[in-house]
């Protein structure tokens, strides 16, 4: 059994729960909840049934446990992870892993130093149409890549930037990129590699947030790939679409819905039953927190190494950054080194 401390008990925590519920306590046994608002202790304790703990530094010395669980605001991860791997705990926490690069590199170091682990939360991988299409690729059956494509349309209003003030900062969120368009640029790195460079632009047209709620990106890849990348939140009246289409010199797909969560088109296989690949979430979410929960057992028990880990987090905590700074310039960035934003993760 693997002990775990929850830091945060916000949007995402219910889905967390849920998972852990569903996996059962003889596998993770969640020992204690924190966050920093005293508010949420009633629900905590009369909803939930968990230990509660305002100070996240007293919980984990206290409670000693096995996995640290961090659902806190981008801006704080680094801070919540290191003292966890410090203090001998594995971490699981959601994405991004953090906001500025400085911090990335001393979570890898700190990892490495303490020989703990830290998997940072991509559900979508384990997506159904998207483990199909990851298997498929690794059977070569689109041929050489040649171009990905990105578009995130969905609709975050006033009322959900209205709920937390960190929502849309750039010290402890950033906007639709390091947001809610995360998942997507992950999947972009892990299926056409790591980008050569990047060059974007980005507006806020509704949210009246300091960060953006719109994004276009340009991307080149090794090997003559490209890539583009439309995402929004200032979709009205509700979420439309999330999807990843790509183009091979022997076909094509494109795995849509608001989620990742249905095939919209499959070639080269003509009489794929795209029923078969269908899920139907009830938000952005999800279903994959449950499938990343057994990985990360797995991984941990058989000592396997994961693609959920720090060291693949950093790159795309990394690309972020890039995007950032390609429009704070209003140029093209290469990432053949680190490169900061001026602004994410900063006051």
């Amino acid at each position: 059994m693997i002990n775990a401390l929850i830091i945060g008990c916000g949007r995402i925590f219910p889905k967390h729960f849920d998972s852990l519920k569903k996996l059962g306590k003889e596998k993770i046994k969640i020992i204690g909840v924190c966050d920093s608002n005293i508010k949420k202790k009633i629900i905590i304790n009369k909803k939930y049934r968990l230990k509660f703990y305002q100070d996240y530094k007293k919980a984990i010395l206290l409670t000693n446990p096995d996995v640290v669980i961090i659902l806190t605001p981008s801006g704080l991860h680094a801070e919540h992870i290191s003292f966890s791997l410090k203090n001998k705990c594995h971490v699981i926490v959601e994405k991004p892993m953090c906001l500025k690069n400085l911090d990335a590199k001393n979570i890898l170091n700190l990892s490495k130093k303490t020989k703990k682990r830290v998997f940072v939360v991509m559900q979508n991988k384990f997506n159904t149409p998207i483990k199909k299409l990851l298997k498929d690729l690794k059977k070569k059956k689109f041929g050489r890549l040649l171009h990905g494509s990105v578009i995130v349309r969905w609709m975050r209003d006033k009322n959900y930037y209205k709920q937390a003030s960190w929502r849309g900062t750039w010290k402890y969120d950033g906007g639709v990129v390091a947001n809610q368009a995360c998942h997507h640029l992950d999947l972009m790195r892990t299926i056409m590699g790591d980008p050569i460079s990047v060059f974007a632009k980005a507006t806020s047209h509704l949210a009246k947030i300091q960060c953006e709620d719109t994004a276009l990106i340009l991307f080149k890849f090794k090997g003559n790939k490209t890539g583009i990348m439309e995402a929004t939140t200032a979709m009205r009246p509700h979420n439309v679409e999330g999807s990843f289409s790509l183009m091979g010199a022997k076909g094509s797909v494109k795995i849509g819905g608001f989620a990742l969560n249905e095939i919209s088109y499959y070639y080269p296989k003509k009489n794929i039953d795209k029923r078969k690949y269908i899920t139907k979430p009830e938000n952005v979410y999800g279903f994959g927190h449950l499938e990343f929960y057994k990985h990360f057992i797995f991984s941990l028990k058989k000592n396997r190494k994961s693609e959920f880990e720090c060291e693949e987090a950093f790159k795309t905590v990394n690309l972020i950054n890039a995007i950032y700074r390609s429009i704070e310039k209003n140029k093209e960035i290469y990432l053949n080194q680190l490169t900061n934003s001026k602004r994410l993760g900063i006051n």
